[in-house]
C-alpha cells in the first residue's frame, strides 16, 4: 500500500544510486533498452570492456607490488554543505564542495584536495590543478624518483590529457 500511494498519489519512485559509469557504457545501456545496438556499437563496447578489465588487472598488480610507488586518485561524491538532518534545510541552496582523494601505496597515506564551487568547478582543468597540488605535497615529504599514477579503471580517464599536462608541469617544477 505504501508503494502504491507513493507511485500513484505523489508520483515518486525508488532507484539504486548511480555509480560512476562512462559515457560509452551509458550509451550502450540506453541503446539496449530502446533499440537493438548496432554491430559497431557492440564491438566498440566489447573492446572498451576488455580494455577496462585489462587495465584493472594491471592496476591491481601494480598496487600489490611493494617495489612500485603507486598513487591512486579519484574525485569523490560532491559534498553539499551545510549538512544537517533538518528537512527545511534540505531544500535551501547548498554550497558544493569537491574532494579529489589520492592513496599513496608505499606509506598507505591518503591525500585530499578540497575546494568549493565558489573557487572553481570540477572540469578537467580543476581536477588537474587539484592533482598537481597533491603531487606537490607528496613530493615535499618523500624522495620520489619514479611514480605510477592511476585514476579509476576507465580507460579515457587514465589517458586524460589535462592530467598528463599536470604531470609534465609537476616534473618541470620538481626535477
Amino acid at each position: 500500500m505504501y508503494y502504491r500511494i507513493f507511485v500513484t498519489e505523489f508520483n515518486l519512485g525508488f532507484h539504486s544510486p548511480k555509480s560512476d559509469r562512462c559515457d560509452l557504457f551509458e550509451k550502450f545501456k540506453v541503446m539496449k533498452q530502446t533499440q537493438k545496438p548496432t554491430d559497431d556499437i557492440k564491438y566498440e563496447y566489447d573492446v572498451h570492456q576488455t580494455s577496462k578489465m585489462n587495465i584493472r588487472g594491471v592496476r591491481n598488480k601494480e598496487k600489490k607490488n611493494k617495489d612500485l610507488l603507486v598513487l591512486i586518485f579519484d574525485l569523490q561524491n560532491v559534498i553539499p554543505t551545510p549538512h544537517a538532518n533538518i528537512s527545511s534545510l534540505f531544500y535551501l541552496r547548498k554550497l558544493n564542495v569537491y574532494n579529489l582523494t589520492s592513496y599513496y601505496t608505499p606509506t598507505k597515506q591518503v591525500y585530499c584536495a578540497l575546494w568549493s564551487e565558489n573557487l572553481s568547478g570540477r572540469a578537467g582543468n580543476d581536477i588537474a590543478s587539484a592533482f598537481h597540488k597533491i603531487l606537490t605535497v607528496l613530493a615535499e615529504g618523500n624522495h620520489i624518483t619514479e611514480l605510477i599514477t592511476w585514476s579509476d579503471s576507465c580507460v579515457p580517464q587514465n589517458r586524460n590529457s589535462r592530467i598528463s599536462y599536470s604531470d609534465l608541469h609537476f616534473l618541470k617544477d620538481n626535477p
